[in-house]
């Protein structure tokens, strides 16, 4: 019942469709301590030089039917330009009752001092208890989801979130 529909920085109709929980102490905590604890062996594994930890930002986000997120970055805004990793983890029930929902990462160009979406993207099947890490400003989308019972137990769940850079 605390789960409110998602918007984005822009307003955009029909560029988003899903639910947020914002507030999950007992569970962001868990999940901040954990990216913590694993941060640095995720910079090794990508090669990226360590970088003064800013806030670790955690969401539960939940798509059901007919749910998807349009090609965005996550760190195009002004409040969101210190984000630097962006990670997803992913849990639902088992068997596993919906499709789709892939996550596909863009390789990224600069144009114009903009990072865009290049034309290759690598597809990340959501695998339960699985963590995905990428830097937020490459672009990304959720791809649509089809859950034929519309029940909300049946939904893909991530908790989702940001790493930044402290000033």
């Amino acid at each position: 019942s605390e789960f409110v529909s998602t918007s984005t920085s822009t307003n955009a109709e029909d560029y988003r469709r899903s639910m947020v929980l914002h507030s999950f102490p007992e569970f962001s905590e868990l999940m901040v301590n954990r990216i913590k604890a694993i941060l640095p062996d995720v910079l090794k594994s990508l090669n990226i030089p360590s970088f003064p930890l800013g806030e670790i930002e955690a969401q539960l986000t939940m798509h059901n039917d007919n749910n998807f997120y349009k090609l965005h970055n996550d760190s195009g805004s002004p409040d969101t330009a210190s984000r630097f990793f962006t990670y997803v983890y992913y849990f639902y029930r088992e068997p596993k009752a919906f499709s789709g929902g892939e996550l596909q990462i863009y390789d990224s160009k600069i144009e114009n001092n903009f990072y865009v979406a290049d034309k290759t993207f690598r597809t990340v099947e959501p695998r339960n208890n699985s963590i995905v890490f990428f830097l937020s400003r490459y672009m990304h989308e959720v791809l649509r989801v089809s859950c034929p019972s519309k029940a909300f137990a049946d939904s893909r769940f991530t908790i989702n979130g940001w790493v930044r850079k402290a000033n």
